[in-house]
């Protein structure tokens, strides 16, 4: 685990590009009280990506240069708003400094920007091995390189036809005659859609926009008309291993969100089918976002979109890494991912028993009741989630069977979740990843069900003796499960288990559910109280969250999202007009009067309620029962955070009437003692904070480079630098602002042409397990003619 980053997010800031000047100048009593100052409009400082960034210089005077990495940029950047914007690209890798100086070489203000290959990685640390697809179908994107990138984007054109469908628009140049229309800030635009296919962070991505072909490609100072400033990010559900690119993104030819003027961006590591690591899928998002405001410009506010794991990666990421996104459209969601797939393995050992003759004869409502389901089959849907920690079943048809961990290729790959995200998680003295889960010591299922009476002594301690475990490698044990008490509080302090106490305490959250409880679906209106739950331990109250349920039908689902949509970007509108992005309390003051917790009818009608798990009595709550699970029933209580428990010796009055004999088999089953749900569970520490990197942080240490020498023509100049053991240096010598081409030993004899030129020497510095880092010398004097003066 690593340092937080700390930079600020540049997310909704307006912007400016252009070359010049003259009518941006403030009068110099006014400006004089400015501070001039840089932005990266396109992200934060510290994670730009591809060489490249929108930046942003405001106050600046009429007298000024503007140097990235020594380059002179200047006449990349023109007005927009009240400042310059302009795309600098050419970023060396690492960290470098952007700088606003006067022309008599006075720095007026400075920015440190840290560049990241846009194969990545920015945060996520040392990359996995990647199995390609971006070549092949759906994308046929052409050949990849070892990083599974592609040449260059690949852009094609839809359009809505006014039956409500899309298709593709006509090459030919031709305009088809059922093309419909959208309303975009009050103007009718044709309603085709730009989308742009590429790879971003060995990630295929797609971006959407409402634009016409043979119109000028939008741009940061000329916007598409039909583009409303706003982003949203869609992201795809399910839980895999990763180690491929995959075959779907979250989905950008969204009606919904295209017709209302969004731009709508989604990459294929942000479905979790593809990729359950939600820190390169933070990485991903952030990385295709920085790519569309640098083609766009800034956006005013970004949404995200995604049901079940879609809606699970939203709010790990606003946790995590707040400011990729500044609200939660969330349907059928869950927490985080671990806390939920525990469930997974919970069920496989319960099914596993009564599948046995040992578990034959239990009756539906028993098993109900020691699942806490709705329904005993919801528990069999349950254990596909438990396969991304089996190294047996977790990996995709894409890796190959001859590449894959098996105990006779030991070296091969390890498909579980542990094993994927070892740089948050470490990793053991055989170089696996450590186990987070499952675990299940001390855990007594169905203890709720023999206290009700639904289950027999005999049953109950059965069951128990039966359910068993599951080793490091997948296979079924007698034995129960145990994690690594390590790996755990790295989960906590990291934010794999989302305890809302990071980005959540301010960004808005709408989520709703239609209610599928009763079909054995598992995405149980019970997780939405587990998010409200912690909600409230983690802030007192949960003014930032709002829970919709609605009954199981399409039409009444497609409405109440829409509705939420609108509420959202109420929400959002509001706090825009509030400044931005603020704290809490700017989020709570802005949320609007009339959006409440709730639920609606079958005939839509809407029934205001606070979400109250505990009393079944309310009118939501008839119409749409909580169910919990099988931790639930065995004493965990709602925030179901409960990876590993803390344990404490059992109370023989705790339970129903048992002979000696049944006690001594009860005391054998957990022989380190039962679940004790008053305490907190194993593991728990506070986040440590968001921004979390998990790879490199450290700048590489070294002197400023001096130059020696005189800057005649034809007379050597020599680059000297004090670097640390191991390091190397990469030389380019800039004139007046300009590198000069070929011009990158530590040597450097300037030529007739040069004559007049400040000379300067940029040198790049590497070594391993720090952060590159270039550092420019001071200027020299103006080069002169052999013999001259200098």
């Amino acid at each position: 685990m690593k340092s937080s980053r700390t930079g600020p997010v540049a997310m909704g800031v307006l912007a400016t590009g252009g070359a010049l000047i003259a009518g941006l100048l403030m009068p110099i009593a006014s400006q004089a009280a400015q501070p001039v100052t840089i932005d990266v409009v396109s992200g934060r400082s510290d994670t730009v990506s591809g060489g490249d960034a929108l930046v942003s210089v405001a106050g600046a005077r009429s007298d000024f240069r503007i140097l990235a990495a020594g380059v002179d940029v200047t006449e990349a950047f023109e007005p927009l708003g009240d400042a310059l914007v302009g795309m600098v690209d050419g970023l060396p890798l690492g960290a470098s400094d952007i700088q606003v100086i006067k022309k008599n070489g006075q720095v007026q203000a400075e920015l440190e920007v840290e560049n990241h290959p846009i194969t990545g990685p920015v945060f996520s640390g040392p990359q996995h091995p990647m199995y390609c697809t971006a070549s092949g179908a759906p994308w046929n994107l052409g050949p990849v390189d070892e990083d599974c990138h592609v040449e260059g984007p690949v852009v094609s054109y839809r359009y809505r036809t006014t039956g409500g469908q899309f298709a593709n628009y006509p090459t030919d140049g031709s305009t088809p005659a059922d093309v419909a229309s959208a309303t975009v800030d009050g103007v009718a635009v044709p309603y085709v859609v730009r989308i742009e296919r590429g790879t971003i962070n060995r990630a295929v991505y797609e971006t959407a926009i409402l634009h016409e072909p043979g119109s000028p490609e939008p741009t940061p100072w000329q916007p598409s008309p039909g583009w409303n400033g706003k982003l949203a990010y869609t992201f795809g559900g399910a839980c895999g291993v990763g180690y491929w690119q995959g075959r779907s993104t979250g989905g950008v030819q969204n009606d919904l969100l295209l017709s209302r003027g969004y731009a709508v961006a989604s990459a294929t590591l942000n479905v979790y089918a593809q990729n359950c690591n939600d820190v390169t899928s933070a990485e991903t998002a952030m990385m295709v976002k920085e790519h569309v405001i640098e083609q766009l410009g800034p956006v005013a506010y970004t949404i995200g979109s995604g049901g079940s794991a879609g809606t699970m990666q939203q709010l790990l990421l606003s946790n995590n890494y707040p400011g990729i996104i500044d609200g939660v459209l969330g349907e059928i969601g869950y927490p985080d991912e671990r806390s939920t797939t525990i469930g997974g393995h919970d069920c496989r050992g319960l099914l596993n028993y009564w599948n046995s003759a040992a578990g034959s004869g239990w009756t539906e409502a028993q098993k109900v009741a020691v699942t806490g389901h709705a329904v005993s089959g919801t528990c069999f849907g349950f254990t596909f989630f438990d396969g991304v920690d089996d190294p047996n079943r977790g990996c995709n048809a894409a890796i190959p069977v001859a590449d894959r961990w098996s105990p006779s290729n030991p070296d091969g790959l390890r498909c579980t979740i542990a094993d994927m995200v070892q740089n948050v998680y470490g990793t053991d003295a055989e170089g696996r990843g450590l186990r987070v889960e499952p675990d299940n010591v001390g855990l007594q299922y169905g203890l709720n069900a023999l206290r009700d009476g639904v289950i027999s002594v005999e049953q109950f301690l059965a069951l128990n003796e039966g359910v068993g475990g599951m080793d490091i490698d997948g296979n079924r044990t007698a034995e129960r499960s145990e994690a690594s008490v390590e790996a755990l509080e790295r989960a906590y302090a990291t934010g794999r288990i989302n305890m809302m106490t990071g980005g959540l305490e301010s960004i808005p959250v709408i989520e709703i559910r239609n209610y599928t409880d009763p079909t054995g679906d598992f995405h149980e209106r019970y997780r939405s109280a587990i998010i409200r739950e912690r909600m409230l331990e983690a802030h007192g109250n949960a003014d930032t969250h709002v829970s919709w349920t609605g009954a199981n039908l399409s039409a009444n689902t497609a409405q109440m999202r829409e509705t939420a949509l609108e509420q959202l970007e109420a929400w959002l509108d509001a706090i825009e007009a509030a400044g931005g992005p603020g704290d809490r309390a700017r989020t709570v003051e802005a949320r609007p009067a009339s959006l409440v917790d709730g639920c609606f009818d079958a005939q839509m009608t809407f029934i205001p309620e606070v979400l109250d798990y505990d009393d079944p009595s309310t009118t939501c709550n008839q119409l749409y029962p909580f169910h919990s699970q099988p931790r639930a029933e065995a004493g965990m209580p709602l925030i179901a955070d409960g990876l590993k428990c803390e344990l404490a010796e059992p109370v023989r009055d705790d339970y129903p009437e048992m002979s000696d004999d049944q006690w001594d088999r009860l005391t054998a089953v957990f022989p380190t003692g039962v679940c004790d749900w008053s305490q907190r569970p194993q593991g728990v520490t506070e986040l440590e904070g968001t921004w979390l990197d998990f790879g490199a942080t450290d700048l590489v240490d070294a002197s400023t480079p001096v130059v020696e020498g005189k800057p005649r023509v034809g007379e050597t100049l020599t680059a000297r630098i004090d670097l640390p053991d191991g390091a190397t240096v990469a030389y380019q010598w800039i004139a007046d602002g300009t590198p000069v081409d070929g011009a990158v030993d530590a040597t450097f004899a300037p030529s007739a042409d040069l004559v007049g030129a400040e000379l300067r020497v940029r040198a790049t510095v590497s070594a391993d397990g720090v952060v590159s880092r270039t550092l420019l010398s001071d200027g020299t004097t103006r080069v002169v003619q052999t013999g001259g003066t200098s």
